[in-house]
């Protein structure tokens, strides 16, 4: 159990008296500080209430530091904070339960807090000295002072160093100043992170409990307001106390923030129930109210939907709300039957006529809400719509769809002509003429309702479309092609000149002259479509191109070469001078003079083509050309030698003097003493000669 020195505000009313203009006469003397020191009247006062204790040796050490778990014992002392209790587990790691400041540092530790890093225990650090930041935080927070009771902002301003108080410290700092709790030094400066020395501590300490005992002399004013019955399990306290002063509802402290404050309670059984709400202000005034709540427990409340005065369903889904705050899950009967707890609607089925629905929810306390609805059920039969039937088509089959709808019957049953039909579509068969499609739809409180359709068939012939085709053509044979269609016929069938054609096109042979192509199209119920062009065959010869031929040669032969083409004939036979040849080119022997070559090509149709070209034939004398034969010479014999070529003889003759020289190209000859001359003659087999003289002068060697 937490321990309690006693009232704080009996405390503060003893130390007042002790508080008093110093007396010559004080019990307690300390050698080191005398009556002329600045803290005296401070330090002998806080030492008179037990507050501040000197040494052994009867000195007080006025200089010495104050470390933080001495500053812990001093503020748990002055304002008798709660001790922790039995078992309680530390909450620094360097401040364990044998430390001798462990109790004191455990009550202070909201007032002067530890430190608490990112990662690991937090920590306190107890033997450190207490900085002036550390002491103005802890006195604000024992007071009780809150941020927002700062007046003045800038309050830090005025001193040199006030940028120098911690950041999340500088609002409760600022609090101290302005309350007059700490003040700074002559020369403007605050010096947050200096240490507190004993002598500081003691008048700190004087200031604010003397401070404290004059604040216990104000008013405190405490406004609660209770309900004073209730049928629900939970309520709440609510009120406004004066700033700075704690609430306790039954002893147990709640959060007050901004002087307001509310607490929520949950009872769980009915009858009478008293809270007792206490203020208190740090001097230790206290006011206290006394509020009693009656406890009554009340019925569900029932709210139920879903139920029309008049329906055309067979069947309707009732729903409730059912709200009771001291019972989650109240019994709801729906005509005397349970319904399930997480259940919020049922299906009720209902009758011809007036119908009676009775809910009631019942809590668990016995008591109970009532709701009684009526509702008229009239059925009907189902909604029937045809759908896709015009009044009249060229289509003898027709695809028909319905919807049928019943608020009774999800599978309303549909005939058509008396036929049972199953899905939301068929498909009907027509006649010629005027075809009657009654439909019925029938549900399963037999109830029908009936839809007659007429609709007209009007058949048509198929739709031929045949392509275009040329005026005339020097072809033989022409493709016809075609497009048919046919609404009632898949694949009508196709005539070409009376004979039946498959696919879309056909080949027709032609005859010279006019040709008339008939195209029929014929569909299964013998309607027909026919379609009629003319073409003109022109039978002309092939295409003859004789290649170039030079208008006079000195050659005896010469090769002549054509193309020849024809539309309707993939060989047309060529003649040459009315000799048929074969291949493209053909080698002709020419007579000297003009010669004229016939060319003449023929098709399969006996169309012909005819050209011609004339060549002049001048043939030339052999090629005699002598070989080395010395003009003069001192042999008597010599051998005379010759190259002879010509284009239209392969073998010229060659006469010496007018000697047939056979097959040689040379001869031997005697000369005569002087000049001997010779004759060299060529002749071809086209009487055409060339003539070569030399004369070689012989002079016998002297002997």
């Amino acid at each position: 159990m937490k321990k309690k020195a006693g009232l704080l505000f009996s405390a503060l009313l003893l130390m007042v008296t002790l508080v008093v203009p110093y007396r010559a006469s004080a019990a307690i003397v300390f050698y080191d500080v005398g009556v002329s020191y600045w803290a005296y009247p401070q330090i002998i006062s806080m030492s008179e209430v037990g507050l501040i204790k000197g040494y052994s040796d009867n000195s007080f050490k006025p200089k010495k530091a104050v470390t933080r778990e001495e500053f812990a014992a001093l503020i748990t002392r002055a304002f008798y904070l709660d001790l922790p209790e039995e078992g309680t587990t530390p909450t620094f790691a360097d401040v364990a339960k044998s430390r001798w400041s462990y109790s004191d540092i455990e009550a202070s530790k909201d007032f002067l807090t530890g430190y608490y890093p990112p990662s690991g225990k937090a920590f306190f650090d107890p033997t450190a000295s207490a900085t002036r930041e550390d002491v103005a935080v802890a006195l604000v927070k024992t007071l009780g002072y809150q941020p927002d009771d700062l007046q003045d902002d800038s309050v830090l301003d005025r001193f040199y160093d006030g940028d120098k108080v911690s950041p999340n410290m500088q609002t409760y700092v600022a609090l101290a100043v302005e309350n007059k709790l700490v003040t700074g030094y002559e020369d403007g400066t605050f010096r947050p992170n200096q240490g507190v020395t004993r002598a500081e501590a003691a008048a700190l300490l004087y200031r604010v409990i003397k401070g404290a005992a004059g604040d216990s002399q104000q008013g405190l004013a405490l406004n609660v307001s209770v309900p004073e019955t209730t049928q629900t399990p939970t309520f709440y306290i609510t009120g406004d106390v004066t700033k700075g002063a704690k609430v306790f509802i039954n002893n147990k402290e709640v959060q007050v923030t901004q002087g307001q404050f509310r607490e929520g309670f949950r009872l769980n059984e009915e009858g009478t129930y008293t809270y007792t709400i206490s203020a208190r202000l740090a001097g230790g005034k206290t006011e206290n109210v006394t509020k009693t709540v009656k406890y009554e427990k009340g019925a569900p409340t029932l709210t139920v939907n879903g139920v029309p005065e008049t329906t055309d369903k067979k069947t309707i889904t009732v729903t409730w709300t059912v709200k009771d705050s001291n019972d989650p899950s109240p019994v709801v009967y729906v005509n005397g039957e349970k319904q399930y707890s997480s259940s919020g609607s049922t299906t009720v089925s209902l009758n011809d006529g007036d119908n009676e629905i009775t809910v009631i929810a019942e809590n668990s306390a016995g008591k109970s809400a009532k709701v009684v609805k009526h509702v008229v059920f009239q059925g009907n039969g189902p909604t029937l719509n045809v759908m896709n039937v015009p009044e009249s088509t060229d289509k003898d089959t027709l695809n028909v769809t319905w919807t049928v709808q019943d608020k009774n019957d999800s599978s309303p049953k549909v005939y058509l002509n008396g036929q049972q039909l199953y899905g939301t579509s068929t498909t009907v068969s027509l006649r010629e003429g005027a075809n009657t499609l009654s439909f019925k739809a029938v549900n399963s409180l037999g109830k029908t309702t009936e839809v007659t359709k007429t609709v007209v068939l009007n058949g048509a012939a198929p739709t031929l479309t045949v392509d275009p085709l040329p005026a005339t053509t020097n072809k033989n044979s022409v493709r016809v092609s075609w497009t048919v269609q046919d609404k009632n016929d898949t694949s009508p069938k196709v005539y070409v000149n009376g004979e039946q054609a498959y696919g879309s096109s056909a080949t027709v042979s032609l005859q010279p002259g006019l040709n008339k192509i008939t195209v029929r199209a014929v569909n299964k119920q013998g309607k027909s479509t026919e379609k009629t062009a003319e073409i003109t065959f022109s039978n002309s010869g092939p295409a003859l191109v004789i290649q170039s031929v030079p208008s006079t040669t000195d050659k005896k032969t010469v090769t002549v070469s054509w193309t020849v083409s024809d539309s309707n004939d993939n060989y047309p036979k060529v003649y040459v001078n009315d000799q048929q040849v074969y291949g493209s080119s053909a080698t002709i022997t020419l007579t000297p003079g003009s010669n004229t070559i016939k060319f003449r090509a023929v098709n399969s149709a006996g169309a012909t083509t005819e050209d011609s070209r004339t060549i002049v034939f001048e043939p030339t004398g052999p090629k005699l050309v002598l070989g080395y034969a010395p003009e003069t010479t001192t042999s008597q014999t010599i051998t005379l030698t010759w190259t002879v070529t010509d284009d239209n003889d392969s073998a010229p003759k060659v006469y010496v003097n007018d000697q047939l020289i056979n097959y040689s190209t040379s001869l031997n000859v005697t000369l005569n003493p002087g000049a001997n001359t010779f004759k060299i003659v060529a002749s071809n087999n086209l009487g055409k000669t060339t003539e070569v003289t030399h004369t070689v002068t012989y002079t016998p060697a002297s002997q």
